[in-house]
């Protein structure tokens, strides 16, 4: 299982629209949200609201067994609800997903990774 997290600001004055957003999600598109995801393949999701002292923030989490795969069918399906999700992001965020669309090619992910930093915090033993 892969997944990924995403941060997006949301607009100012939009946090009202972002609950009832996440309140359609739930509610009246319920049925239309989770045939999306089944056919993305799409195993959880979850959206969080994050206040700072910049601003509203959402964290929407995805997990999937091929994480690539169902984002870049978001990105590019045209299906009706796939659309209406994507017009919601953009009014929301102000991120045109139509942009990420070069994400929808395969890639090969590199095999010698860099690591820069890494922290793993040793429990004690007792």
């Amino acid at each position: 299982m892969s997944g990924i997290v995403l941060t997006f600001p949301i607009k100012s004055g939009k946090v009202e629209a972002w609950r009832r957003f996440c309140q359609e999600l739930s509610g009246t598109r319920r049925q239309m949200y989770e045939a999306s995801r089944l056919r993305l393949g799409i195993t959880r999701e979850r959206l969080a609201l994050v206040e700072t002292a910049f601003g509203s923030a959402a964290v929407m989490t995805f997990e999937s067994s091929d994480i690539g795969r169902a984002l870049g069918q978001i990105i590019g399906s045209a299906l009706p609800f796939d659309l209406w999700y994507r017009e919601q992001v953009q009014e929301l965020y102000g991120v045109n997903l139509a942009g990420y669309e070069k994400f929808l090619q395969p890639v090969q992910l590199p095999v010698d990774q860099q690591v820069h930093f890494e922290w793993p915090r040793e429990l004690p033993v007792n």
